[in-house]
């Protein structure tokens, strides 16, 4: 039996069922909002892109940026993974 080399079909099947792309990482925060009803501003309680924090007018809390995988992201931008971990 011959051993397999790097043209043979069988080592073609196996590179094409590997992923292609690395995994996309993206950063995420937490935030404040203004909460009209109480008249001051609250945690919002999901982490977001810059972007997404952005759009809802929050204010961005540097000092919790955390990487996360982007498939971890909803279609607005915010993450809905598990808990970052605690300090």
């Amino acid at each position: 039996m011959k051993p397999h080399t790097a043209n043979s079909p069988s080592t073609a099947a196996e590179n094409s069922e590997r992923p292609q792309s690395s995994p996309t990482y993206i950063t995420v925060y937490t935030f404040v909002i203004w909460d009209h009803d109480r008249q001051t501003t609250t945690i919002y309680p999901r982490m977001a892109t810059l972007a997404a924090i952005a759009k809802m007018r929050g204010k961005v809390n540097e000092d919790t940026a955390w990487v996360v995988d982007a498939s971890d992201l909803d279609v607005e931008g915010f993450y809905s993974g598990g808990s970052p971990p605690s300090p």
